[in-house]
């Protein structure tokens, strides 16, 4: 069914997939999270789709997979060395970090309404990504906080190296040596054509050594946008999103496997990658289900009853964990329409050469039997954001907030009909003469692309572990209310203010963004009968008028909590 390199990946999204579900339905029906079970509930899932491995795979594959993902998860994980702590900001990532230190602490999901002026939307919030980092910091010996950027480096790994298994597949050259045609399906040829059989070894390295170069430019060219294949996590803090990427493209994967040759594995990959993305970011479920539900509806082959069922076998996972989430939260679906920040595509954060490439590749690959889930797929996402947009209008929000989201999933068709334009192109030119300009390609855009990421300067994350031991001194010696901050970036203030001293989000300090803003808070410090305590981020560096003016209560390698000498006031 799957090649080795296939079965290797599907084996560890099966893993993440099901500690997610498995811990979700868990907390559904009265469990507390206990990892150690959901580990080995896990190790089985992912022992299951291991060995659906069957194919006789060359080895061109697997190394490439092996190497594109240890490759982009070693860079991702330099960026954040040696904490480990995420790297980006905004309000997004306190929240996030909110609902994870609860779960971390309770060891269950928000059942408590009581708990909304602490947690506001995140008591509604789809937990997935939160639960794999808990989960994740537990195995790790650690916490949900340390552990949640490793998760995401992981995820952003896979779903790079998922992107390259999708084009592995969707390139082949038609011309290329393929597998017999297998008529036990009813096929008649032409585009419902059955690629059932395994081909042989030599046939299977030759097609390899065709696809290879222009299945490593999808990969390469997903990098020209930048700013939302990484920007997503490593500026703006769109974690679960970024996490639900990767099982909305295992989904993709899956559906493409199954329409070459339908089967079990496929099917129930699409239904456990489906259920785990609903509980991380639902959003990206939509393209991908109407992608399904075409290539159902293409396959022609098979009878309506047996299509039928297909499908039916790979949505009930995902409507069962739907049920149950939407059971006792009518809200949850309010945040169609509602407003927020999301960057918005143009030449100066994507560039023209990704969108004229993909839509190009699109259209041609339209024609091709093994290809026409890239433009199925780049058509509901398109679909659903106009939808949004709609939505978002009626709503009178001030921004189409998920309808710009859907270009962060428009990437990868995109990247995907980009190689595919490349390769039709190198291919016009004869077979040796194209996998050679393929090769060039994909020389020319290692270059471009590993100068630009060599070159990108580590960032000065908002979370340090001397800010979050000062944080928590403070939280069990003074009064949380009582609290200002003395740092550099507004995004540590929300996040002591918050996630660490445990300040609810409706009170009126907590809604007044001037709490946060680091110059009006030195302004604060050196005027007499302010708030009587600080957590400084870097004592060190304060003001001289604050620094003499001010009694260390807990110094933390740079960080400090301090105390106001002479008249201060605080109404807790």
């Amino acid at each position: 069914m799957f090649t080795r390199a296939e079965a290797l990946a599907a084996s560890i999204v099966a893993f993440l997939a099901t500690a997610i579900v498995s811990s979700y339905l868990g907390d559904a029906i009265g469990f507390a999270l206990h990892p150690l079970p959901i580990f080995a509930i896990s190790c089985a899932a992912s022992i299951a789709f291991g060995i659906q491995g069957t194919a006789r795979g060359g080895p061109f594959d697997l190394l490439a997979l092996t190497t594109i993902v240890i490759a982009v998860l070693t860079w991702l994980l330099w960026l954040a060395w040696p904490h480990l702590l995420p790297i980006g900001g905004g309000t997004d990532l306190t929240h996030h970090l909110l609902l994870i230190d609860y779960i971390d602490r309770t060891r269950r999901l928000v059942h408590d309404p009581a708990l909304r002026p602490y947690l506001g939307e995140m008591a509604d919030y789809t937990p997935g990504a939160h639960l794999l980092a808990v989960l994740a910091g537990s195995w790790m010996r650690s916490d949900g906080l340390h552990a949640l950027y490793t998760v995401v480096a992981v995820a952003v790994g896979l779903k790079v190296g998922m992107v390259f298994l999708v084009a592995s597949r969707c390139l082949t050259r038609p011309d290329a040596p393929q597998p017999l045609h297998h008529g036990g399906h009813g096929g008649h040829g032409g585009l419902d054509e059955d690629f059932s059989s395994v081909s042989p070894v030599s046939s299977v390295v030759e097609r390899q050594s065709t696809q290879l170069p222009f299945a490593l430019a999808a990969v390469l060219l997903l990098f020209l946008p930048r700013f939302f294949l990484l920007g997503s996590f490593t500026h703006d803090s769109f974690v679960a999103q970024v996490v639900s990427e990767l099982f909305a493209v295992t989904m993709w994967w899956a559906i493409v496997c199954w329409d070459e040759r339908p089967a079990a594995p496929a099917l129930a990959m699409i239904g456990l990658a489906g259920a785990a993305a609903f509980l991380t970011w639902p959003v990206w479920l939509g393209p991908v289900i109407i992608t399904l539900a075409v290539v159902v509806m293409l396959r022609g082959t098979r009878s309506i009853s047996a299509r039928a069922q297909d499908l039916a076998i790979a949505l009930l996972p995902i409507a069962c964990v739907a049920a149950v989430h939407a059971a006792g939260r009518p809200a949850a679906a309010g945040i169609a329409g509602t407003t927020g920040f999301a960057l918005r595509p143009s030449t100066a954060t994507v560039g023209w050469a990704l969108p004229a490439l993909g839509l190009a590749g699109a259209a041609i690959a339209a024609g091709d039997r093994r290809a026409r889930t890239v433009p199925i797929v780049l058509g509901a996402t398109a679909l659903q954001a106009a939808v949004l947009f709609v939505v978002a209008r009626v709503n009178h929000a001030d921004t189409p907030y998920l309808a710009l989201k859907m270009f962060y999933l428009a990437i990868y068709p995109l990247a995907i009909g980009g190689a595919y334009a490349i390769g039709s192109a190198s291919r016009a030119t004869g077979v040796s003469r194209g996998s050679l300009l393929g090769w060039a390609v994909v020389v020319i855009l290692l270059i471009a692309l590993g100068r630009s990421l060599v070159t990108t300067p580590r960032p000065s994350p908002p979370i340090t572990d001397s800010l979050l031991a000062a944080g928590r001194w403070a939280r069990g010696h003074v009064s949380p209310a009582c609290v200002d901050y003395l740092v550099t970036a507004d995004d540590s203030a929300y996040w002591l203010h918050l996630a660490v001293l445990g300040n609810a989000r409706t009170t009126v300090r907590s809604l007044d963004s001037d709490t946060f803003e680091p110059h009006k808070a030195l302004v604060r410090w050196i005027l007499p009968g302010g708030l009587p305590y600080a957590i400084a981020d870097d004592f060190d560096t304060l003001p001289r008028d604050i620094r003499t003016n001010v009694d260390v209560l807990a110094r933390f390698g740079s960080a400090a909590v301090v105390k106001r000498r002479g008249r201060a006031s605080c109404t807790p």
